[in-house]
């Protein structure tokens, strides 16, 4: 006999009618046998809660929620109190799953029963769910410390056993931002043997003005700095310098920063706390020279 356990996809879901309708579908008509889907909402307005319910009566393996949360690790934390699935899948209302990622991260896990986490590879995609390029994604024999050069795992395309997550504890709901890049970092430090890979696309990232990777830039480089510091003791500079040209390539009125000299010296004053001595002046003499140059 066949062994299909349940599989629960968590969504934390706020405003985003416009994709989660497609989201939603990508789930729900995978080719896995056995699956739930819980939408963990803030709040959205009226269009996105019809979507939801709309869905929920095609389709009772989908269960939502909607009340005021503090932020979508807040509202992931919720939604996974409620999985009745001995593995847990996680993706934004904005992402979408390839065909039959369930199924092969679930092959992978039946083939090697030790794994408690598996991730494979990522997509990015604009709105229109347009392919953009290929996520930088790395296998899970990469040293730890290559966290430091950025986030080689595409948050979507990870399966984990409820196990995993009694063991790692729960989110980190004071990161706005960086609350997955510190649960993988957790991961890896916790138990790096016992991570396997999809060699295949499993999600696809969209990025959209409204994501918070691109609308948060500052409070992605400075929570991944500090989290980054957390684990591994330290952070590079580079990542509150790429960020800084990011920034200074803008038309300054569409950035929304009224005084850049200012608002990338006050992000260097808190990097502070997460950078070595010698990396400190170091970044410092580099935005200076950035900001004379500008």
């Amino acid at each position: 006999m066949i062994d299909f356990p349940l599989v629960s996809v968590v969504m934390p879901s706020m405003n985003q009618p416009e994709f989660i309708d497609e989201a939603i579908i990508s789930v729900l008509s995978q080719d896995y046998p056995n699956i739930e889907l819980i939408v963990a909402d803030g709040g959205s307005r009226q269009e996105t809660l019809d979507i939801l319910a709309r869905r929920q009566q095609q389709d009772r393996r989908l269960r939502y929620f909607s009340r005021p949360d503090r932020g979508p690790a807040h509202a992931l934390n919720d939604a996974m109190t409620l999985v009745r699935g001995t593995v847990i899948g996680w993706l934004n209302s904005d992402d979408l799953y390839a065909p039959g990622a369930i199924n092969r991260a679930l092959a992978v896990m039946a083939e090697q029963p030790r794994l408690l986490m598996v991730y494979g590879q990522g997509q990015h995609v604009d709105e229109h769910a347009k392919p953009i390029g290929i996520y930088p994604t790395l296998p899970p024999s990469t040293p730890v410390s290559r966290f430091s050069e950025g986030c080689f795992i595409c948050q979507p395309t990870m399966f984990f056993h409820r196990s995993a997550r009694i063991l790692l504890g729960a989110l980190d709901e004071k990161l706005k931002a960086a609350f997955d890049f510190e649960y993988w970092l957790r991961a890896f430090c916790a138990f790096p043997d016992r991570i396997g890979f999809v060699d295949a696309v499993q999600a696809m990232s969209r990025l959209h003005g409204g994501c918070i990777t691109m609308r948060l830039r500052r409070t992605v480089a400075l929570e991944g700095m500090q989290v980054l510091a957390r684990h591994l003791g330290s952070a590079p500079k580079e990542w509150l310098l790429t960020y800084a040209d990011e920034l200074l390539a803008q038309d300054p009125r569409a950035s929304g920063v009224e005084d850049i000299g200012a608002h990338l010296r006050e992000a260097g004053a808190i990097a502070a706390a997460w950078i070595t001595p010698y990396e400190l002046t170091e970044l410092e003499a580099a935005l200076a020279r950035r900001l004379h140059g500008k």
